[in-house]
């Protein structure tokens, strides 16, 4: 006897279905809380043991996992669209959460005849991912504050782009201090320079903050600003070059803390083998690609990355493939200007460029190429890291 509880995941709570060799015996609730996990438990232990499929649905099923976890009770998480084409059964719109729950608990017992015994990684890699989640929206955050900048600074100071790059820490300080052209007034080039050595800036001696005074100087003389020194926009200016800085500090502190937990596992320096490929890049492959060795088949892994391609065919139809994008969107962009960078003509030697370089010549359009890359560095990073081996370009060049 094979008893299944399928569980319809929301965000406090979730709707149960019992099914005992294919028919469902009972239909009910719990709350996503220690008191509800206690009752699933409850019903298991009811059944002499049961095993547990659910869709997951990001942070909110992440607790119901690792109770299944700590209690040590076998468990089958899939993917929401693997979910969706299993509950799939007709054109006619019936569904609810109760028939989803039954759904998945009936479904099990076809799709998996065998009970789904899930492989365990390190908590290790969930870390890694959760600090890679954080790196990306630290980044996105400081791209907003940075457009946010560049529309200020043209009310403030509309000149000072026109002499300084503000995509630096140091250019910031610099803007920090010296907001709108008022700001300078009273101060010579030398005391500028001065002002700004006294910063302790790294990378800023003598001869570049003098660099830097003088072109603020020039910036000042031309910049006819829209606002007053006392308008609320400096200071709402000054605010957010702060936030950049203080985002960007952090964002540093979140990678290197990623990079000394990544040094624990042995595909870190597998990764860093591979050319073009830093500590910074190797740490958040790792966050988001996770533990490589539990898919069995490269094929899997670009499935979970989306990297698949479609294929429709009816009789003499025949629809151009591309690539699915069903999988994970941070580890597709990361993999892409990883792949950029590779096929870069200053990049060590390397197949995958030597691929790349041969396929152009006769390549109608670039991007094809590049995703035709990124399938060739997703098949070179599953069997190093599976074979336990470093890159060789010899050895990759002659396969």
């Amino acid at each position: 006897m094979r008893t299944i509880i399928g569980l319809d995941v929301s965000k406090a709570s979730a709707k149960l279905s019992v099914a005992v060799d294919g028919k469902t015996t009972y239909d009910g609730d719990i709350t996503l809380d220690a008191i509800g996990f206690q009752s699933l438990n409850s019903i298991i232990q009811s059944y002499g043991g049961a095993e547990v499929v659910f869709e997951a649905t990001g942070v909110y099923s992440r607790r119901l996992e690792k109770y299944l976890i700590d209690n040590s009770i076998l468990y089958h998480i899939l993917n929401t669209l693997v979910a969706k084409k299993r509950l799939d059964d007709g054109s006619r719109m019936r569904k609810n959460d109760v028939r989803d729950a039954r759904g998945l608990a009936i479904t099990e017992f076809t799709k998996e005849p065998v009970p789904y015994v899930p492989r365990f990684s390190d908590p290790l890699y969930r870390e890694l991912s959760d600090m890679s989640r954080y790196y990306d929206q630290q980044t996105e955050d400081i791209k907003r504050e940075k457009n946010r900048v560049h529309k200020l600074i043209q009310l403030s100071f509309p000149n000072f782009t026109d002499e300084i790059d503000v995509d630096n820490i140091s250019s910031l300080e610099v803007l920090r201090l010296f907001p709108h052209p008022d700001t300078i007034k009273g101060h010579t080039v030398t005391e500028i320079a001065d002002i700004i050595l006294e910063l302790g800036l790294r990378g800023i001696g003598q001869g570049r903050a003098r660099t830097l005074a003088e072109r603020l100087w020039r910036a000042h003389s031309v910049s006819y600003p829209a606002i007053e020194s006392s308008s609320f926009v400096v200071k709402q200016l000054r605010q957010q070059v702060t936030n950049i800085i203080e985002m960007t500090v952090e964002r540093e502190v979140v990678i290197s803390n990623m990079i000394n937990l990544a040094k624990k596992l042995p595909e870190f320096d597998i990764l860093l083998s591979i050319p073009s490929i830093a500590e910074n890049t190797a740490v958040r492959l790792i966050g988001e690609l996770g533990d490589v060795r539990r898919f069995e088949k490269r094929s899997q892994l670009n499935s979970f990355i989306g990297l698949d391609l479609t294929e429709i065919q009816s009789g003499d139809y025949i629809a151009q493939r591309h690539i699915t994008k069903h999988g994970n969107p941070h580890a597709r962009k990361l993999l892409y200007w990883t792949v950029v960078n590779m096929v870069n003509s200053t990049a060590q030697p390397n197949h995958i460029r030597d691929r790349y370089e041969k396929k152009r010549a006769t390549a109608t359009r670039k991007k094809p190429l590049l995703v035709s890359s990124m399938d060739r560095l997703i098949k070179t990073i599953h069997y190093l890291i599976n074979t336990n081996q470093f890159y060789s370009y010899e050895l990759a060049r002659s396969l």
